[in-house]
């Protein structure tokens, strides 16, 4: 059967169905189903979505119908990141994707209901809240033949049953960048 999906675009828990704007939510079975590792990925998810990282962490980026902005004009973005509500720069959002519980991808203009106004859109993305009853954990390994390694782990700790919990999750991320050496430096690329 159809499994639904819940959102929080108007800061409460809601049916996608009752929502009355365009949200695109990525769950985290489809995260994992796909093995999307890097935050960039998830453009192939959401139509109209894209993401752009860079190599230095600065000028990360995102636009949604084609509305972009540059990181160095200093002027505001017109989509905004969201961590769990809370607003947040797109460079940590780049930096790595684990122990998601569901990104949402909201379209058109977003007021100040979750802090920043954003003219094109905005994007949260909601961590795995911890299992306030049952005690459990995982272990996700990938290696590439390109010498690539990523190692997700977690695990959740009921404490008083049914009132506290705590999840605590980790990373680990290796692998040679675009493999493109500098004929000015012997070290091979690593992106850690």
């Amino acid at each position: 059967g159809l499994e639904e999906i819940i959102v929080t675009a108007r800061r409460r828990e809601e049916s996608l169905q009752e929502v009355p704007q365009t949200v695109n939510a990525v769950t985290n079975e489809q995260l994992e189903k796909l093995n999307i590792l890097n935050f960039e990925d998830v453009q192939a998810l959401v139509p109209g979505l894209s993401l752009e990282g860079s190599s230095n962490g600065f000028s990360t980026a995102a636009s949604i119908r084609g509305a972009t902005y540059q990181a160095e004009a200093g002027a505001t973005p017109t989509v905004e990141f969201y961590l769990n509500d809370t607003p947040i720069l797109g460079t940590f959002i780049f930096q790595s994707l684990y122990d998601v519980g569901q990104i949402e991808v909201l379209r058109g203009p977003q007021g100040t209901l979750r802090g920043r106004a954003s003219p094109s859109g905005s994007i949260t993305l909601t961590t795995r809240a911890p299992d306030l009853f049952e005690f459990g954990g995982f272990v996700n390994v990938t290696g590439t033949d390109q010498d690539a390694q990523n190692a997700q782990a977690g695990i959740n700790i009921p404490i008083v049953e049914g009132k506290l919990g705590v999840r605590v999750a980790g990373l680990y991320d290796e692998s040679e960048g675009s493999q493109v050496r500098s004929i000015n430096s012997s070290m091979k690329p690593s992106d850690e």
